[in-house]
């Protein structure tokens, strides 16, 4: 990651901790307000009551406010993910549906809106830290497949996943369109999806290589 992303410091004390979730939340306050062009460290100041002073003790810019957000905004989103390894459900079609929908719900309840897919235009830096999220979100989804038998091999699957996940920033696309995020882009994300999947768990081979390359990130 950049240097001028990079948090100058953590916070280890209770304190601290109260402080930057009120710096966090003042900077979606402000997205969802007044949009990305408006955030600036003074208003982020204000709109927490913490001094700008005691915000660059933290951060060395707003982008790095928005880049914290938008990573603690994933985390939530792959905690989600992370959560339904395995519901009982037995038939695959079923699961994803009721899976996808939850992730998209659960994107709606952290507060993981228009907004802030406005700040990823605004701010480009944050593309830095996409791949590894999108590269956590293929990993559950390659879990999943296994789960329901899929025997393509490993990079087959996270060429698949992969894929899979992309299709999302198509909805987001559509949604910055309408100005609104309208249900049949879910509706149309969850079929197109189910589709894309069903080879891989029906019966069907796989394509041949060469696949999408994993770039190697950590996992969580």
């Amino acid at each position: 990651m950049s240097a001028i992303l990079t948090p100058r410091k953590l916070p280890t004390q209770a304190r601290a901790k109260a402080k930057i979730q009120r710096v966090l939340d003042a900077t979606q306050a402000i997205l969802n307000r007044d949009g990305p062009a408006a955030l600036t460290t003074p208003a982020i100041a204000a709109e927490s009551g913490v001094s700008v002073g005691s915000i660059y003790q933290y951060f060395p810019n707003k982008e790095a406010i928005v880049l914290a957000l938008y990573e603690a905004r994933l985390a939530e989103i792959r905690g989600e993910a992370g959560e339904a390894r395995d519901d009982g459900e037995a038939d695959w079609r079923a699961f994803f549906r009721k899976w996808i929908r939850q992730i998209k719900e659960r994107e709606n309840a952290v507060g993981y809106g228009l907004s802030m897919s406005a700040a990823f235009e605004h701010f480009p830096r944050l593309a830095e830290v996409e791949p590894l999220h999108a590269e956590q979100m293929a990993d559950r989804v390659v879990a999943q497949l296994k789960r329901f038998g899929s025997t393509w091999p490993d990079e087959a699957l996270f060429d698949l996943a992969i894929y899979a996940y992309y299709l999302d920033a198509t909805t987001w696309r559509y949604w910055t369109l309408a100005q609104a995020r309208l249900p049949q882009g879910v509706d149309r994300l969850v079929e197109t999806v189910i589709a894309l999947l069903a080879p891989a768990l029906e019966g069907g081979s796989p394509p041949p290589p060469p696949y999408a390359p994993r770039r190697g990130f950590s996992r969580s």
